[in-house]
């Protein structure tokens, strides 16, 4: 880019110097980061301009390392990093391979021995658990479930097969979920069961069909039975409690053999058996468990592992939150090093050499680590450094232009101690300028632009903000000077700019700010915002205001303190009567919400409720709203006061249907009668999409709420949204009446609306209402309700109910 800028332009980039190596410089700072021979008005750039000191940098890389882990944390209590704790157990599986004890020898049957269609099979196992215990087998377990009886004599063969060995026999019961959700324990039927110990089968497996887990009990809530494997290492736990499953053992290790091998009375097949505890296994159908290594195997291979794991005592575990702990620590200790190089060799250390040997011994120690989680932290810290410094890169100097950044302007250290002004020129028409421009002219233009500003800012240096704002300091700062000044700066792109071959106009405004603060950045943000207020015709230059920090800091935090005023009972209602003009009789009230803060009072409605549009907390203060004033109107009804409440509903909230089903909530809740309830619709203009709107306020309607038009007369919108929304009742907006009195046109279009609103049968209501005079004219014109200070301020509930309860012919004095 840099070649197709003039000699002129090329010199100008930095500020200070004419020498054009300095843009060479700057570029290799960028790409290098090499900060300390950055330029700024002929001198270093500051420390900070590319880095913070030492000690901050290592505050941010220390809070990077805690908020990755506390993200890391937050997404583990969402089991994200559960497949890749399972890939790390695999793997320790895989990798430290140990032979199992011996002592648990697996039979296997090729066909379902339990199905009551075979009965023959029954008599089988019988003569084949009579061959396991002449073999001298120490135990048996029968892992599967007789459900259903089956021929009577091979049933009864069996259950004396089981409680006539010497050998200690168990039948095992395997937990299920029936189709209603509830667990429950398939058990052998009393015909084969009766007189023979139980032991109890539950494997949950995952979504990668493995089973990592055992209890050392099986409940199903009316009968608990010792587990299969704890009963087989000969171990008892809490009732409940769970222990690892190591898959760890070698499974050729794993004595076994077919049930054909065994009802042979292979010699030595049988010698095998002598002291051992044999599983005799179930017919595998469609499928099985996963182990490491091999998939669809035997049911009864989960037990014997979750045994061997229990004989060798290789159930320690390490959970998530102690894994990253420690790792959180490590990273910790690693940031605060100083030197870049002693902490990539201890991030090295951690990632390379910690962490995989950790893996390794626990392995071989028969430990289970979930390490996920702190290889999630690892990573996320990462990606936290990498952003860092690619900020830290390419934040300071613009990769086209070769203008310095914003950053390095909130940076100067110059500026906060000097405090000068801060003007900010915005770009009109930027973008629509770089889409007819080619890309490579893109920069030139810029710097076309920054050219012409230096020629009537001399020795400034431009900053470069976000796409169409160009920023850079005065030492004057007198509003009259600064817009004499600025006026002739816009003079001087009265003429187009030559951006090679193409004449290009520039529209150009500006904003200023003067305030003493030495916060650059603030300051820089002040002068942003208001530059975009500016437009071309009416307001070219703007200087902003020079609001304290206080008032700045409660604005921004508005929003949240809207909230808590909610919780603290700070935002509370208050109702303005709406009088009957001829009799001065209440015929109804307008809830008007108010916020009085314990630091600086009482809150305009305008302020707090615009912040609640804008954060989307409107809803929620509409509910709070609907909800108090339908209680205070269920108090007029109890002291005999039967008066319509009315609400305003911004219309904003129109064009969803949640609105019908929040009022209809709340009047459920409070029991308030539809009728008495009027939603005033505000700023009606703001609706952007009639039908829909027509259509949520139908639902509202019919719910049996009146729904009013607000402030009648203001936006273009009002007339048509009166045609075609179902309004039967509108509020002539204050502005007109306020102006009765000294303006004929003001009157005239009170008595218009009128009469309107006569002839289409709507209730029309005067508000702002201020003094008698106003109230004569008004009733002389056929006004029939009105409200405003005139007649009363709004005040609490419960005052109105007082002066009705004093039935005065004259209620409304006492409560202005």
């Amino acid at each position: 880019m840099a070649a197709q800028c003039s000699p002129v332009a090329r010199k100008s980039l930095v500020d200070g110097t004419n020498h054009p190596s300095y843009l060479l410089t700057i570029v290799c700072q960028t790409v290098l980061s090499l900060p300390r021979n950055a330029i700024t008005k002929g001198k270093p750039l500051v420390e900070t301009d590319l880095k913070l000191p030492g000690r901050g940098l290592r505050f941010a890389r220390t809070r990077h390392a805690i908020m990755a882990g506390g993200i890391a944390f937050l997404l583990s209590l969402l089991t994200v990093f559960e497949p890749v704790d399972q890939m790390i157990w695999i793997t320790q599986s895989r990798a430290s391979q140990t032979a199992a004890s011996g002592d648990i020898v697996y039979v296997g049957a090729r066909d379902n021995i339990a199905d009551p269609r075979y009965p023959e099979r029954r008599s089988e196992l019988a003569r084949l658990i009579g061959h396991i215990d002449r073999a001298g087998a120490r135990a048996i377990y029968i892992d599967a479930v007789f459900s259903r009886p089956s021929l009577p004599a091979d049933d009864a063969a069996l259950n004396e097969a089981l409680r006539t060995a010497d050998a200690q026999t168990f039948l095992v019961a395997k937990m299920s979920t029936g189709l209603d959700g509830a667990e429950k324990l398939d058990r052998s039927v009393g015909a084969i069961a009766a007189g023979v110990p139980e032991v109890g089968t539950e494997s949950k497996q995952n979504f990668l069909g493995y089973v990592w887990s055992q209890a050392f009990t099986v409940s199903d809530g009316g009968v608990t039975l010792p587990s299969t494997s704890a009963s087989i290492a000969g171990l008892t736990g809490s009732p409940g409690a769970q222990f690892p499953i190591s898959y760890s053992f070698d499974l050729a290790s794993i004595p076994s053999y077919e049930f054909d091998q065994i009802d042979s009375d292979s010699d030595r097949a049988l010698a095998d058996l002598a002291g051992k505890t044999v599983v005799i296994g179930d017919f595998v159908q469609g499928g099985g468990a996963n182990i490491p290594g091999q998939i669809a195997m035997p049911w009864s291979y989960v037990d014997i592992f979750a045994a061997e794991t229990l004989k060798a005592g290789r159930t320690r575990l390490i959970y998530p939150l102690m894994s990253l702990a420690v790792v959180l620590v490590a990273l910790v200790g690693a940031t605060l090093l100083v030197g870049r190089r002693r902490r990539v060799l201890a991030y090295v250390g951690i990632v390379v050499l910690a962490i995989p040997m950790a893996l390794a011994i626990a392995a071989q120690m028969g430990i289970r680590v979930h390490g996920a989680d702190a290889l999630a932290l690892l990573a996320i810290f990462g990606l936290f450094r990498l952003r860092a410094r690619w900020v830290a890169k390419f934040q300071l100097v613009d990769a086209d232009t070769g203008l310095p950044t914003l950053a390095v302007l909130e940076a100067d250290k110059d500026v906060a101690d000097t405090v000068p002004a801060i003007v900010v020129a915005r770009i009109h028409r930027f973008e629509e300028v770089r889409r007819s421009l080619p890309r490579e002219l893109h920069a030139q233009y810029l710097l076309r632009i920054t050219s012409r500003l230096k020629a009537a800012t001399q020795g400034a240096r431009i900053y470069l903000g976000q796409g169409h704002l160009m920023v850079w300091t005065l030492a004057e700062k007198d509003p009259a000077l600064l817009r004499e000044h600025l006026e002739g700066l816009r003079a001087l792109f009265s003429s187009p700019l030559m951006v090679d071959d193409h004449q290009v106009d520039v529209g150009i405004t500006f904003g200023v700010d003067i305030s003493p603060s030495p916060n650059v950045a603030r300051r820089v943000a002040s002068a942003v915002a208001i530059a975009e207020t500016t437009n071309e015709t009416y307001e070219p230059i703007a200087i902003a205001d020079t609001a304290s920090e206080e008032d700045l800091i409660w604005n921004i935090s508005l929003q949240a303190r809207i909230d808590a005023a909610l919780a603290n009972g700070e935002i509370y209602l208050a109702y303005q009567p709406k009088i009957l003009i001829q009799s001065g009789e209440i015929v109804g009230v307008e809830a008007l919400v108010r916020w009085n803060d314990p630091q600086r009072g009482q809150i305009p409605p305008d302020n707090f409720i615009r912040q609640c549009e804008t954060a989307g907390r409107m809803s929620q203060l509409t509910r709070y709203v609907l909800d108090q004033a339908c209680r205070a109107g269920n108090a007029f009804d109890l002291a005999g006061l039967s008066i319509p409440v009315a609400v305003n509903i911004s219309a904003t909230l129109v064009h969803e249907r949640h609105i019908v089903d929040m009022v209809a909530d709340v009047l459920d809740k409070t029991g308030f009668e539809p009728r008495h309830l009027t939603l005033e619709i505000t700023e009606t203009y703001r609706i952007s999409n009639l039908d829909q709107a027509a259509e949520v306020l139908g639902e509202l309607a019919r719910l049996g709420c009146k729904i009013s038009m607000d402030d009648f007369g203001v936006g273009a919108a009002s007339l048509e949204a009166l045609l075609r929304l179902p309004f039967n009742e509108l509020k002539i907006d204050r502005a007109f009446i306020s102006q009765m009195l000294v303006n004929p046109k003001a009157e005239a279009i009170v008595k218009s609306i009128l009469d309107m609103g006569r002839s289409m049968r709507i209730v029309v209501i005067a508000e702002g209402v201020e003094d008698a005079g106003t109230l004569t004219k008004l009733r002389e014109a056929g006004c029939i309700v009105a409200q405003g200070f005139g007649l009363s301020r709004p005040v609490d509930y419960e005052r109105i109910i007082k002066n009705h309860a004093l039935g005065r012919d004259d209620p409304l004095r006492n409560m202005v």
